[in-house]
């Protein structure tokens, strides 16, 4: 994923979380899932703490070469 990429990632997270993109990067860069889990619903954080756990899953996304990709992954989950 490059940088572009991982741009438009985090536009659209920030987007759909209600948050702005500088919050929502900071937050990823510090590893402070208590900040994003915040600005998160009940289900919202649920789904997030299944993704975590999910070490296979977590793998693939750290491969995807697209914000698309990972979206489509993520759409996957049940």
């Amino acid at each position: 994923m490059t940088n572009n990429d991982f741009d438009k990632l985090i536009k659209s997270a920030s987007e759909k979380l209600g948050s702005s993109p500088d919050d929502l990067r900071r937050s990823i860069e510090k590893k402070d899932i208590s900040a994003l889990s915040a600005m998160m619903s009940k289900s919202d954080k649920e789904k997030l703490r299944k993704v975590l756990a999910d070490k296979e899953l977590m793998a693939k996304l750290k491969s995807a070469s697209s914000p698309e990709e990972v979206l489509k992954m993520l759409g996957g989950m049940k």
